[in-house]
């Protein structure tokens, strides 16, 4: 005979706590238990508790390896089964054996109905540790029982494979969105719907009638970043600045030869670049640098409000002043063809003229934003990361222990892009280097994921998975964070960043003025939409965790809880820096500090 002590401690959340009766078998080398029942005389597992029990085994089982925790329902309810289901939420089981040091099986699982969880012991352990053929076989099972549950799927031919959402139902609560997510998001999207509802907003397919009229109407939701914006978009100073630190600060590289199909010339650009240098000069320097929205060209544009809708590739030249000054635009063409009907827009041009052409570079920046870097790169891509890591990994495992176009058009565009889409753009450091701007002063987005990313390219060197798995970490958190949490600071002042345009980029100068640049943004409608969805997707989603926020204490040895400390110390400090530094910016850079990022793209 042997006595056991059993301490299991039950989740916090709403729900967590069941009053279904539960039972252990204890596996061990030389054999495992009848069902031990874990009972006191009235209710267990109430949320938030941690309770102990003794149970006694007849045999001796030898060393333990496995815990298999059995929930049933009181006798009295098996026969309304299932009408009386019972979620429960074990965050962990301690076992204390006769002899020896307790024993922790982390869990933090829910078991729904009558059913079982088979937990192991909570130190890592990779494939060729487990010798024993008990272990062996758990891992093998559990991996089974993964691929059978998470299947693949091809959701558009082009894309990135999902998840099959006819698996949906099947899927348990561990790996859906959390109740307070849930109620946070929708609460959050219905109540600016039936303030603009209210307002007749939703259902006027019209112009705006001006931007005064606009900016009235968005008022009621403004922010600092909001404000500064809408005081700023107009700005040369403030329209480059977004290719640094706005919501797509991935595009901007730096320039050493003029693309043939974009011909600035000296004439054009010397009021900005002053006297005493040229192109050439500047191109010799690396002080001139280019965003290209080539992969635009021709895409399939949507229909509003039974309108036709408009695209432009264009491609954008910028100068950074030496000394540190504002990185400025030199000039804008709109198409990827020059000619007499691609003119190249200039600081010069008229104040309307240029204007729309800036407002065209954004709206071709929403596109390239919200299809590619937002959702494919970290929300496409990272379901790749997950539903590999839920099919490949057993709970064991270290790494599972860390954890305008219209549909038509987007997927065309995301079609285009994976054919081009290679690892060092998912690799922060690597694609700092690539596009050639270690050295650009203010580039905050930067500077700060730099301080994120922290660590020193096959799979075939333990340096080479230490990057891999720093790009998948970054990319689900710190990256998610920086394109997803401004996503309404930028475009509620829609012209900023208009999601759609009504009319043709113009093919000559002199066309625009200011009610052309209302007739070319989005209908009241549409803007609408737009700006409720970027509302519920950038703010906060109800139970963050931060970045380096782990409650779900998955580790039991020395060394990881040791590493995660240092984590969370040095993130701590990376969070002072960025607030000192951001006391001096007018407008501060907060997306990457990281209390702001969540360890995981959450929404």
């Amino acid at each position: 005979m042997a006595e056991f002590r059993v301490r299991v401690s039950t989740g916090e959340a709403f729900g967590a706590g069941t009053w279904d009766k539960m039972s252990v078998i204890i596996v061990g080398t030389e054999g495992e238990t009848l069902p031990l029942p874990l009972d006191h005389f009235g209710k267990e597992f109430s949320a938030g508790a941690e309770e102990d029990f003794k149970v006694t085994c007849p045999q001796d089982v030898g060393r333990v390896l496995l815990l298999r925790v059995h929930k049933a329902p009181p006798t009295l309810l098996r026969p309304f089964w299932p009408l009386a289901s019972d979620a429960w939420f074990c965050r962990w089981v301690q076992l204390t054996p006769p002899r020896g040091a307790p024993l922790r099986f982390p869990c933090y699982q829910w078991l729904e109905d009558q059913g079982s969880l088979v937990l192991r012991e909570g130190t890592a352990k990779i494939s060729w540790e487990d010798r024993h053929p008990t272990l062996q076989q758990q891992r093998q099972e559990e991996l089974q029982a993964r691929r059978e549950t998470y299947s693949w799927k091809t959701y558009i031919p082009g894309w990135p494979r999902c998840l099959n959402e006819e698996t949906i139902k099947n899927l348990d609560l561990n790996i859906k969105y959390s109740l307070a997510k849930n109620i946070t998001f929708y609460l959050r999207g219905s109540s600016m719907l039936a303030h603009l509802k209210l307002k007749g907003l939703l259902d006027r397919k019209g112009l705006w009638k001006s931007l005064e009229e606009m900016r009235s109407v968005f008022n009621f939701w403004k922010t600092p970043a909001v404000e500064y914006v809408f005081e700023h978009w107009q700005e040369d100073a403030f329209f480059a600045y977004q290719f640094l630190n706005g919501l797509n600060p991935v595009l901007i590289r730096r320039c050493r030869h003029l693309p043939k199909n974009f011909p600035v010339t000296d004439a054009m650009v010397a009021p900005v670049l002053g006297p005493g240098t040229s192109l050439q000069a500047e191109l010799e320097k690396g002080s001139l640098f280019l965003v290209d929205y080539g992969i635009l060209s021709g895409i399939r544009t949507n229909v509003i409000n039974r309108r036709p809708q408009f695209s432009a590739a264009p491609m954008t030249l910028l100068y950074q002043r030496p000394g540190c000054g504002p990185l400025l635009p030199l000039a804008i063409q709109l198409s990827q063809t020059p000619g007499p009907d691609s003119p190249i827009f200039l600081p010069s041009d008229d104040k309307w003229d240029w204007l729309l052409a800036k407002t065209w570079v954004r709206n071709a920046e929403f596109s390239i934003h919200e299809a590619l870097t937002h959702l494919l790169q970290v929300h496409l891509v990272t379901e790749v990361f997950t539903l590999a890591t839920l099919r490949q990994l057993p709970h064991c495992h270290p790494l599972f222990k860390s954890t305008g176009l219209g549909i038509e058009g987007f997927s065309e565009l995301i079609q285009r892009y994976m054919e081009q889409l290679n690892y060092s753009v998912l690799c922060l450091p690597e694609d700092i280097r690539a596009r050639g701007v270690e050295d650009i002063p203010g580039y905050y987005y930067r500077d700060d994921g730099m301080q994120i990313w922290g660590v020193p390219s096959s799979l075939g060197t333990r340096e080479a998975l230490i990057q891999y798995v720093t790009m998948v970490i970054f990319t689900c958190s710190a990256k998610h964070s920086a394109v997803g949490t401004g996503q309404f600071d930028f475009s509620a002042w829609m012209p900023n960043l208009p999601p759609t345009m009504q009319l043709p980029p113009p093919t000559s100068k002199g066309q625009a003025s200011p009610e052309r640049f209302i007739a070319t943004l989005p209908p009241v409608n549409a803007t609408c939409d737009v700006i409720v969805a970027l509302w519920a997707l950038s703010k906060e989603p109800g139970d963050r965790r931060s970045l380096g926020t782990y409650p779900d204490e998955h580790f039991t040895e020395a060394a990881p809880c040791w590493s995660i400390a240092a984590f969370q110390s040095r993130l701590a400090q990376i969070s002072r820096d960025i607030q000192e530094r951001n006391q001096d910016l007018e407008l501060p850079y907060t997306y990457l500090d990281p209390p702001i990022i969540e360890n995981s793209v959450s929404i």
